[in-house]
């Protein structure tokens, strides 16, 4: 390549970003100019019931997050072919795959496995959460109600003996999503709610505890510090929803 080539080259190459600079601005400009349009526009307004489930599902990350990083779970919504898909996978790759029993019953739910988490997929159903509230029937000592609440998606409640020993709550309805425990480098075992199989999974100072409801049309939760397994499992059995 020849001086005047190269010289050539480089004007070409600053005349394009100085047109892409150009190009940036003005993009920017009419991005801001319709973010103020659709701030003053009422009919731009974000629905109620997307906003409750955003604002639930960032509860559900923080309170998440509060437990220092421990197993998180994360509620996703799919749609039809996503749905299809995990249903036609049925990836029973967890102690589910031992019990033709659980086949049976969990034919709304399927359960996949990754090296990272385990996701829950929860078919379409017409099952609405009611007005009734978490309740306690038994507590480990120390731990008392700190706060609890709900929406159309579910509901959910935190009791707390300390700053930093806690147990999170949530009773969230599987209609057509999706629900993702962190199990990386994390003991997970199988146990037994009232009778249905759940899984245990243990991480670092944090427990998390996670089953369908009989009619699979709900997923409990509980994540918790400063308590054994024996106690969560206990507490799990007296829950009311």
């Amino acid at each position: 390549m020849t001086r005047q080539e190269q010289l050539r080259e480089r004007y070409e190459d600053a005349l394009f970003a100085l047109m892409m600079e150009k190009v940036a601005i003005s993009e920017g400009k009419k991005a801001l100019e319709e973010n103020e349009r659709l701030k003053n526009d009422p009919a731009a307004e974000v629905p109620e019931a997307v906003s409750k489930r955003c604002q639930q599902m960032i509860r559900q990350h923080f309170a998440a997050k509060a437990a220092r990083k421990a197993g998180k779970f994360t509620v996703k919504f799919f749609g039809k072919i996503a749905m299809a898909a995990g249903i036609a996978a049925m990836l029973f790759t967890s102690a589910f795959a031992v019990s033709e029993t659980v086949r049976i019953n969990t034919l709304n739910i399927v359960v996949e496995v990754f090296g990272e988490s385990t996701d829950f997929y929860f078919a379409k159903s017409s099952t609405s959460v009611d007005d009734s509230q978490i309740t306690a029937g038994w507590l480990p000592s120390g731990y008392v109600l700190e706060d609890q609440g709900k929406d159309e998606l579910g509901r959910w409640c935190i009791f707390r003996k300390s700053e930093n020993e806690y147990i999170y709550v949530m009773y969230t309805s599987g209609n057509g999503s999706v629900l993702s425990a962190d199990t990386e480098s994390a003991e997970t075992e199988g146990v037994q709610i009232n009778g249905i199989q759940a899984t245990l999974i243990k991480k670092d100072r944090e427990l998390q505890l996670a089953w369908g409801t009989k009619d699979q049309s709900a997923f409990i939760q509980i994540i918790g510090t400063g308590i054994t397994g024996e106690d969560l499992i206990h507490m799990a059995n007296k829950l009311k929803f």
